[in-house]
C-alpha cells in the first residue's frame, strides 16, 4: 500500500520533471518500493511525534462510551494508534512497510508477537494489532464499528482515491463512524504527497455521509508548504459515516 500519516514533512517533495507524465506520476505514488525507501532512508518528516490534536479534541464525537475496535489504515508507526489503546480499544493498523511496524511496537516499548501469514503479516502486542502489507490486500473479519484516518486519504493520488474509499467502506458495518482529517490548498502550487482533497471530492462519493467538524488555517505551523509556494493551507477534519448497503 502506500505511505501513511503523510502530513508536513523535512524531507523534499520527490521532483517531478516537466516532462513526466500524469501516468507515471501517479505510478510513482502507489508504487510499494517508492515508500519502503522512504522508511529505510528515514525520510518520514511526515510522522507526527506527538498525538494529532483532532484525535484528542474530536474522537469523543465519533465514540463517546463505547470501546469498539478502531480499524487505522495506512497507519505507519503512528503514536494515535497507542493513544486509542490507551484509551480501551482494540486497535487494528494496516501499514505497508515492516519497518514502520517494528518501530511502533519498540518505540511502544511492546514485545509484539508476529505471525507470517500471508498475504500479511501479522504483528500484535497489548491491545494493537497491526498487519503489515497492501490495504488492498486486507479483510476485516468482522466489519468494524469505528474508524480513524489522519492521512490515508492525503496519501493517495486523485486516481486512487474512490478504490480506497471503496475498499475501506468495505470493511465497516453499516452507520460506523469515524474521523478523516484531509488538507485543502491549491493543488497546483505543489506536487503531492500529500495531496490536497476537498469537501466537493467527498460529496461526489457514495460510502460516507460526512459534516466538517473543524476547518482550521495551518499555513504558518507547516511552514515547508509555503516554502514550495503553497499560499493557503488548511487542515479539515471531517465526522463520517457509513452509509447502509444498499
Amino acid at each position: 500500500m502506500f505511505a501513511s500519516e503523510a502530513l508536513d514533512t523535512d524531507d523534499p517533495i520527490p521532483t517531478i520533471l516537466p516532462e513526466t507524465s500524469t501516468r507515471r506520476i501517479v505510478a510513482a505514488m502507489t508504487d510499494h518500493e517508492f515508500w519502503h525507501q522512504r522508511w529505510l532512508r528515514g525520510e518520514i518528516g511526515f510522522h507526527l511525534d506527538t498525538v494529532h490534536p483532532a484525535l484528542a479534541e474530536y474522537w469523543t464525537s465519533v465514540n463517546a462510551q463505547a470501546l469498539d475496535p478502531v480499524l487505522v489504515p495506512l497507519a505507519g508507526k503512528s503514536l494515535d494508534m497507542k493513544w486509542l489503546a490507551e484509551r480501551g480499544h482494540e486497535v487494528v493498523g494496516v501499514e505497508l512497510d515492516p519497518n514502520a511496524a517494528q518501530m511502533f511496537f519498540e518505540e511502544a516499548g511492546w514485545t509484539p508477537h508476529i505471525d507470517d501469514a500471508q498475504p500479511l503479516k501479522r504483528w500484535h502486542a497489548a491491545n494493537v494489532t497491526l498487519f503489515q502489507g497492501d490495504f488492498f490486500d486486507f479483510r476485516a473479519d468482522t466489519p468494524f464499528q469505528r474508524f480513524y484516518d489522519r492521512a490515508a486519504l492525503i496519501a493517495l493520488p486523485p486516481a486512487e482515491r474512490p478504490r480506497y474509499l471503496q475498499h475501506l467502506a468495505a470493511q465497516l458495518a453499516p452507520g460506523a463512524r469515524g474521523l478523516l482529517v484531509t488538507l485543502e490548498y491549491p493543488q497546483d502550487q505543489m506536487k503531492g504527497p500529500p495531496f490536497s482533497v476537498k469537501e466537493a471530492e467527498l460529496a461526489s462519493q457514495h460510502h460516507f455521509d460526512f459534516r466538517s467538524l473543524s476547518r482550521k488555517d495551518v499555513l504558518k505551523s507547516h511552514p515547508r508548504f509555503a516554502q514550495r509556494g503553497v499560499d493557503r493551507l488548511h487542515e479539515v477534519v471531517y465526522l463520517l459515516e457509513r452509509r447502509a448497503v444498499r
